[in-house]
């Protein structure tokens, strides 16, 4: 959870007296981590850390998350540099600002090719960062970075060909837009939101915005060299010198040659280690062909660094490439690696690996795979192996998260910690829990009949399915994301309903790479909610994935949406990159008064979507889906039309209630435990139970369970009487990568105690926790009934 205002500065004070202390001392560790490496579904990202700072090298769609889970701490951030200002670099910005913010970072400083400025500056009308300072400056060929640590060159690398106005953005805004108000656009629920606009200023600040069109025309690269160090002082060979303790050895210590008592001088060099130069790494990303004349003519920017330096010292020793591998494989690109020395390593960061490193993700789904393999099933992206590479790539170094590249000391590259997947460790760490093999047990004969009816063939043909890619809420973790369900409705077209950050690589790794190309073109319309990250962050990179995947003849998605996101959406393609040909708007307050359909969702199998206003931020909105029903149910006997109701984040609301009558599914958000009811109104958000009543009001057939609290990573926490009791048999908790069929929902009540004995360490935790906000409630209520406190 975040820190309090307090706790924030208080982090911040120690951060700066920790930063005070080491800012004139080069660091004696420097290592490169790959956080994200670039593999389908996944972001490239390197962490540069010392014993002392920490730097983030791009930051795309899921970089927050492999950060969290594989423990690499951001209270020591201070700059991220970005090779490129496309989302596939910066998606991830927003969400780690947020956290770098809570764990007290006082000022992140971003450096880039030219527009980061203005990017960050669009973000921030939907990042609130009110705790942390953001600076992001433009830099030009020949400005340097520098600071105790490393020298850092930028060169920035231009298309061909650049255009710099596009009339799309020239003409005048709509009196729609004009009258967007965008104030509330985007807070994490842990935040207070700004207050919102009037109607009148808001209308003025879109109206003031200059749209002129500014595509990516430029990235960056980056030569880092680190600064020299003394070569570390041998306190044997000072003992063999005669050297007594004392200031004599921290000036032998810091190069000074010494006098002794005796009159004998003993020289630095002869009791240390050789000094470290400072070791040479870069950073390389060319998007495609068109920078590659502008890069043929900054060689010899490089070219000191190569081959032909003078000193061994200044032969790079890492390069570090984000470029796309068909542009690695181009002539101009290959003579330019060929021209390193032979000790330099090349490590790609791309396409050219195949595991994204969210181990959590599978060692979860391995342990609810044994639950049932169709509902759970396993994830289908590639284990961490490496094959030969091509022979025309035989000098790449594929990688994975928690490669580590050794700079100083130079150890070279170290496989020790990689991300890979260990199936039998994850089993057998069921074999472990004492009360999981009885439940298990049970549960399975439970399921003996549901079983024997359900074949791998009847279920392929079953519409719609729901397949849950986020049950978490507010910011991602290691086994629950931000919010997004797919909804299949054929073999040939699906809907999204929210789509957090990080949603694409869900389905990379849902799918495997085989089949998640097909769902992606499949995705024939989207639905948002409301306006908050968890729920939307992740759009752009879905229209950016399907533009690569299909080009530019991709079928444009139908996105229903709060209007207020146009004004995002508009920057973005006026700013950045051009998106507005890969959508069209549909405003969920139209849908108020007539249910949306046409062409595009009757061919889905859709007939009709409704929505309402919900209880949640400004230009919250329910929706419901009358879906047809395609295939046999013989364990739930549904025919016709299936109604589905997604309550988005919301408080418990009648107009949902009205919306959803009768619905055959309800999922809805069941952010907290039923004891923080009151902290679930103060953030608009229900309890558990209050999800559970609102689908018996609007007599739902089922209700799904979703959006929990990241303090309910695992399961959620049911009142004790509920635990006696079990779930209803109308209800089911989803997980993230669980597939539902119609004939499942009757099923999903029996597995609470399975899961339990599962999770049991997890819950034992929920519990202790809970007892302990019951003590303090009743001390602070013995406190205000003037009893003494215990």
């Amino acid at each position: 959870m975040p820190l309090d205002p307090k706790h924030i500065a208080e982090a911040q004070k120690q951060r700066l007296k920790l930063k005070q202390k080491v800012s004139k001392v080069s660091p004696g560790i420097v290592n490169l981590q790959v956080l994200g490496c670039g593999a389908p579904g996944t972001p490239a990202s390197v962490y540069l850390f010392t014993d002392q700072t920490r730097y983030l090298f791009n930051c795309g769609e899921g970089t927050q998350r492999l950060a969290y889970e594989h423990k690499t701490k951001l209270s020591c951030l201070e700059n991220i540099f970005m090779t490129r200002t496309n989302w596939e670099r910066i998606g991830g910005l927003p969400g780690i600002c947020l956290t770098m913010q809570d764990v007290g970072v006082p000022a992140v400083s971003l450096h880039g090719p030219p527009g980061l400025d203005e990017l960050f500056k669009a973000m921030r009308r939907f990042v609130i960062l009110k705790d942390m300072k953001v600076e992001a400056s433009e830099y030009t060929t020949g400005d340097v970075y520098e600071d105790h640590v490393m020298t850092l060159q930028y060169i920035v690398i231009n298309r061909e060909t650049c255009q710099t106005k596009g009339a799309d953005c020239d003409e005048e805004l709509s009196q729609d837009e004009a009258t967007v108000d965008d104030t509330d656009y985007y807070a994490y629920e842990r935040k207070k939101e700004s207050p919102p606009q009037t109607q009148q200023e808001s209308a003025k600040n879109v109206r003031n915005t200059d749209w002129t069109k500014r595509e990516e025309n430029s990235v960056m690269a980056y030569i880092c060299k680190l600064k020299p160090r003394h070569g570390q002082l041998s306190l044997e060979k000072c003992v063999d010198q005669g050297v007594p303790p004392g200031p004599l050895l921290g000036q032998l210590k810091n190069g000074n040659d010494v006098t002794l008592p005796d009159g004998r001088v003993v020289k630095s060099a002869d009791v240390r280690a050789p000094d470290d130069p400072g070791p040479v790494f870069m950073f390389l990303d060319i998007p495609n062909r068109e920078y590659l004349k502008d890069f043929v003519a900054k060689a010899d920017l490089f070219a000191k660094y190569q081959q032909q330096a003078t000193e061994e010292a200044d032969q790079a020793i890492f390069v570090v490439h984000f470029s796309p591998l068909d542009v690695m494989q181009c002539e101009e690109y290959r003579q330019f690696m060929d021209r390193f020395s032979a000790s330099t390593r090349h490590i790609a960061l791309n396409e050219v690996n195949s595991f994204s490193g969210y181990i959590a993700a599978h060692r979860i789904q391995y342990h609810l795979n044994q639950l049932d393999e169709q509902i759970f099933p396993l994830l289908r992206e590639e284990n961490n192996e490496y094959n030969e590479p091509p022979s025309s790539d035989c000098d790449l170094v594929r990688s994975s998260s928690l490669s580590y590249m050794h700079i100083r000391p130079p150890k070279g590259i170290d496989r020790a910690q990689e991300a890979s997947l260990n199936p039998a460790e994850y089993l057998n760490e069921l074999d472990l829990l004492p009360d999981f093999k009885e439940a298990l047990g049970e549960l399975k004969q439970q399921m003996v009949q549901h079983n024997e009816r359900r074949t791998n063939s009847v279920r392929a043909e079953q519409f719609p399915r729901l397949i849950f890619l986020g049950t978490g809420s507010s910011i991602p973790n290691k086994t629950r994301n931000v919010s997004a369900i797919l909804i299949l409705t054929s073999n040939q077209s699906s809907i999204l309903l929210d789509c957090g950050e990080g949603t694409v690589g869900q389905i990379w790794r849902f799918f495997g790479k085989s089949n998640a190309e097909a769902v992606l073109r499949s995705i024939k319309a989207v639905y948002i909610s409301h306006l908050h990250a968890d729920h939307h962050l992740g759009l752009i990179g879905l229209l950016q994935a399907r533009k690569k995947l299909f080009g530019d003849g991709c079928e444009r998605l139908t996105l229903l949406a709060p209007e207020q996101i146009s004004y995002w959406l508009r920057l973005y393609d006026c700013r950045f990159e051009t998106i507005h040909k890969d959508y069209k708007l549909v405003k969920n307050a139209d849908l108020l008064e007539n249910p949306f359909v046409d062409d595009t969702l009757l061919e889905m199998g859709i007939k009709e979507i409704a929505t309402c206003r919900v209880r949640h931020c400004p230009h919250s909105f329910g929706v419901a889906l009358k879906v047809a029903s395609v295939g046999t149910h013989p364990d739930t006997k549904i025919e016709g039309d299936v109604k589905i109701t997604y309550s988005g984040d919301t408080m418990p609301c009648e107009s949902l209630i009205a919306l959803g009558r009768d619905s055959t599914i309800l999922i809805h958000e069941a952010t907290m435990e039923d004891e923080l009811a009151a902290e679930a109104r103060i953030k608009m958000h229900s309890t558990l139970s209050q999800a559970i009543d609102q689908g018996r009001k609007m007599n739902a057939r089922y209700t799904l369970l979703t959006h929990f609290s990241q303090r309910y990573a695992k399961i959620p926490r049911l009142r004790p009487e509920q635990q006696q009791s079990g779930l209803g048999t109308d209800l089911g908790i989803a997980f993230d990568n669980m597939e539902v069929t119609l004939d499942d929902l009757p099923t999903l009540c029996q597995f609470y105690p399975a899961l339990k004995a599962m999770f049991i360490t997890h819950f034992e935790e929920m519990e202790q926790k809970a007892i302990k906000r019951g003590n303090k409630k009743l001390r602070l209520e013995s406190v205000k009934n003037g009893s003494p406190a215990r």
